[in-house]
């Protein structure tokens, strides 16, 4: 990374919700003592779930603490699927999320694409979205449309996060089409990004007009690794992110990795 990304203005540094924790409270406090400026929520964790949270409680929180946050769909959520009423019952959960967010003062929805089931024969390795792509592809239009449309007028913004899957080449595609979408955003996850040889590298620089979000972390054969404890360039990703007002998670998953994360970061800022 060019040392022409120095010099930018300060950016939002943010933690994980974290798995050891077991409410919003314990992550606010956390987040409080480390001096970071957002949570990104993970529906992954019941504790994390819409549902359960009022979105008064966290724009109290915002307002009491400064903290703010964003949300990260589940994992499994997929706004693609084959079967109609799986991809519509994905819909539904993502429109009903960002209405959440927007009435909780959330700015920023993340979210995975699916590469779907692969089958492996004797000879090779068929991923189902790949043999029926047109059909998967318009699936993932209709979702997204109405989405990320129903996001932007509320003042949010729905990105998509690279899984070790943007360098496929149906995927490619995928990403292509749907970064035509007015208001999308991309978040680029650098560890997700390592693990596959860097390979996703040159479709998400494609499109950094579309960046809005990283997840930082480190990598050496494992992924979210503590920073600065493998081999990945941190500083000139974190300069990346700011020269590009990309927010930034700080994604490891435990809260001693995070404490020695944060402050080796702040040591070298």
């Amino acid at each position: 990374m060019s040392d022409k990304y120095c010099g930018a203005p300060k950016i939002p540094l943010g933690m994980p919700a974290l798995i050891d924790k077991v409410d919003l409270a314990g992550n606010v406090t956390l987040c409080q003592e480390l001096g970071l400026d957002f949570i990104e929520l993970n529906m992954n964790m019941p504790y994390c779930f819409p549902d359960g949270l009022e979105p008064g409680t966290l724009r109290d929180v915002t307002r009491d603490t400064g903290i703010r946050f964003t949300m990260h769909l589940p994992d499994d959520l997929d706004l693609g699927s084959l079967h109609g009423p799986l991809r519509q019952a994905s819909l539904s959960l993502a429109l009903k999320t960002v209405d959440w967010a927007a009435e909780a003062g959330i700015a920023l929805v993340n979210t995975h694409l699916q590469n779907g089931v692969c089958f492996t024969l004797p000879d090779q390795r068929v991923r189902i979205y790949e043999r029926y792509f047109d059909r998967h592809l318009a699936g993932l239009v209709e979702s997204f449309e109405p989405l990320v449309k129903r996001a932007s007028l509320q003042g949010v913004t729905v990105c998509v996060e690279n899984v070790s899957n943007f360098h496929l080449p149906f995927m490619i595609e995928i990403v292509n089409q749907l970064m035509t979408l007015k208001g999308i955003g991309l978040t680029w996850d650098v560890g997700h990004d390592a693990l596959t040889g860097y390979k996703e590298r040159g479709l998400i620089l494609c499109h950094r007009e579309h960046l809005a979000h990283m997840h930082l972390h480190d990598y050496d054969g494992i992924d979210h690794k503590e920073l600065f404890t493998g081999e990945m360039d941190i500083m000139a990703l974190f300069r990346f992110a700011r020269y590009h007002q990309m927010s930034v998670v700080v994604e490891v998953k435990t809260e001693e990795a995070l404490r020695r994360s944060i402050g080796s970061l702040r040591r070298r800022l």
